[in-house]
């Protein structure tokens, strides 16, 4: 990995000395005050690594996920792709900033790629046959009108996959509102929010645990406001869902790529 930084750093050093344009910006992007000739030092190649992102780590590391059982090479290297990329949200590599909002777009990509990639599989590409597997799971789902697997409503296809898999969906609901809100959400609009809520739950008298949700376990019966008031309202789940947020579980997201993953690969192995 080394010799990779300093071969990519030679070539780099080499342009400089023969554009004396490119070697002025770069020496006063680094603050370097010497010659191109003299940049290569200890120093100065971690300054050079940092501004060109010249990071390949992740690209000769293995997918957090394991998707060498989708035979189909595009749609494999599509995974594979998009997981890489979720991976560089996290770690701030290549010119990407730690974003958890763009790791959870990444996220959704290959869940939704995953769903359509099992239920194209399963019923061997036959819309007729998909619309009728989802249907099963999902008795109110509306598919009349979709011409492909992909005109399929997302939730309508995680809801059916959930089902029929006993799987819980509130974190791939959640990665998936994330992937929608992306670029609507207030930090601070979040956080006032949240304080209110908090507010609204302490005035009931229900117990909070150490992450700010009720602790349903320390109701000794389930109280009527907690069950009138809070549970399954919209005002709690935006509540629930902020509070999620704001943790940042990166690799709650991950592990609920695996599962998906983990189930189609099982379910497979059965047909």
């Amino acid at each position: 990995m080394e010799q990779l930084y300093h071969d990519a750093i030679k070539k780099i050093v080499q342009f400089a000395k023969q554009n004396r344009e490119f070697d002025k910006e770069l020496r006063e992007a680094l603050g370097v005050e010497s010659t191109s000739s003299e940049m290569v030092d200890s120093s100065n190649v971690q300054r050079i690594e940092k501004y060109l992102g010249l990071d390949y780590y992740i690209d000769d590391q293995p997918s957090l996920i394991d998707f060498s059982f989708i035979e189909e090479k595009g749609i494999r290297n599509q995974l594979i792709s998009d997981n890489r990329e979720m991976m560089r949200y996290r770690y701030g590599t290549r010119f990407h900033a730690i974003n958890f909002g763009e790791y959870c777009r990444y996220a959704h990509l290959q869940i939704e790629m995953l769903l359509n990639y099992f239920y194209k599989k399963t019923n061997n590409g036959d819309l007729t046959k998909i619309k009728e597997h989802i249907k099963k799971h999902n008795t109110l789902a509306k598919l009349d009108n979709a011409k492909s697997i992909v005109a399929i409503n997302y939730s309508v296809k995680l809801w059916a996959f959930c089902e029929e898999f006993q799987l819980k969906k509130i974190i791939l609901e959640n990665i998936c509102k994330v992937r929608n809100e992306i670029s609507h959400r207030s930090p601070q609009e979040d956080e006032n929010k949240m304080i209110e809520y908090r507010k609204q739950l302490i005035n009931m008298n229900l117990p909070l645990n150490n992450k700010g949700y009720v602790n349903t376990s320390l109701l000794k019966e389930e109280s009527q406001e907690y069950k009138n008031k809070v549970k399954g309202k919209d005002w709690y789940k935006d509540y629930c869902f902020i509070l999620w947020l704001k943790l940042e579980p990166y690799d709650e997201v991950k592990d609920a790529i695996d599962e998906v993953c983990s189930i189609i690969k099982d379910h497979f192995k059965k047909m």
